[in-house]
This record gives C-alpha cells, sequence and structure tokens, in this order.
C-alpha cells in the first residue's frame, strides 16, 4: 500500500506541475470495483474510525464501474480533499456532525457518483467558476487546480461533473459512460472461440 501510495503521489506531483502545458494522458479503462478504491481514498485522507471527521463508504461491494482507476481515484480524492478542509474550516469537529460519504449506484449503462459532506457548502462567488483552473478555490493557498482536474478527467471517460442543487452542504454528482460494446469485434471472438 505505501508503494503504491507514493507512485500515486509523485504521479500526482508530475502532472499537477505540468498542468496547462500537457493535457492528462487518455484513460486507460476496464471493469472496476468502486468500493475498495473508495477505500483507498478515506486512508490516504488518514481518517480512521477514531477521526473527528466521518467518512463513509456507501458504495455497494459489487459495484462496477468502467474507468481508469488512477485517474477515478484522483478526481475521487480532489472532491473529498476539498470536502475534507471546508469541515476542517469549524473546527473542534464531530463526526456525528461533520461526514464526507461516497455513494454510487447503476442508472443502465451509466455509473453515477456521488461525493457529498455536511460541511457549509460551496460559496456563491465560487460555484460560476467552480471547474475552471486557478478559480474554484475558496480558501488561502489554495490553487484551484482540483475541480478543473476533476473535471478534466471526468470529461476524458465522455462522464459529467457538477455541484447538485438543493443539498446539505456540497454534494457533487459524477456520471460514467461505460464504453460502447464493439458487437462485430465480439461475434469474431465467439466464431475464433468456436473453431
Amino acid at each position: 500500500k505505501m508503494i503504491q501510495a507514493l507512485d500515486r503521489a509523485i504521479a500526482f506531483c508530475q502532472s499537477t506541475l505540468s498542468y496547462g502545458r500537457v493535457h492528462e494522458a487518455p484513460p486507460q479503462r476496464r471493469a472496476m470495483d468502486l468500493a475498495p478504491l473508495v477505500e483507498e481514498v478515506r486512508d490516504t485522507l488518514g481518517l480512521t474510525p477514531e477521526a473527528p471527521i466521518a467518512f463513509v463508504n456507501a458504495v455497494e461491494r459489487d459495484m462496477a464501474v468502467d474507468a481508469d482507476p488512477d485517474h477515478l481515484f484522483r478526481v475521487l480524492l480532489n472532491l473529498s480533499r476539498n470536502a475534507h478542509q471546508a469541515l476542517e474550516a469549524r473546527a473542534p469537529n464531530d463526526p456525528a456532525r461533520d461526514q464526507i460519504r461516497i455513494g454510487a449506484r447503476r442508472e443502465g449503462a451509466v455509473a453515477v457518483i456521488e461525493v457529498s459532506d455536511t460541511g457549509p457548502g460551496v460559496p456563491e462567488r465560487a460555484r460560476q467558476h467552480l471547474f475552471e483552473a486557478f478559480q474554484g478555490s475558496t480558501r488561502p493557498g489554495g490553487t484551484g487546480l482540483g475541480l478543473a482536474i476533476a473535471s478534466e478527467l471526468v470529461r476524458a471517460h465522455g462522464g459529467t461533473i457538477a455541484l447538485a442543487d438543493g443539498t446539505l452542504g456540497a454534494t457533487f454528482r459524477i456520471t460514467i459512460p461505460d464504453r460502447p460494446i464493439d458487437l462485430a469485434a465480439v461475434r469474431k471472438s465467439q466464431r475464433k472461440k468456436r473453431a
């Protein structure tokens, strides 16, 4: 786990430094279980069961997403990190009140993932440029890259990311459609197996 975390940290730093000069690499998609990836996000944030901010993994154990695991990890980490920082700002924290929750469901061939928190929500002034680089940060020292990178990675999957209206705190809804199936390739593969 430590080596994997270090590899991701190095890749994260390199991609952040190169943001604006180069676009992200295209996603290397595969069917993947979402719940273990969400656990990695929790571990990376250091939110143990004893932490003053609760982390709820509400993803069903068999929920699969057709996505690049590293890209999706970065998206969920960026959103969860923003939620964590918003909740920390109102310390002292209480896990009964201060929570980050990641849930998911399937709507046909589309995976819908929601990252929500019970924090103060997104200020109106930040909503106008939420997914633009160097514009969305509302905290001192923030770069405003987290949501811009998340948006770029989700769009590379043919998906969408948006701030949901009318929720307690902030809820970001991500949709990632499954890749279309090449029926001709499937038929060709089936013929080879029969031969």
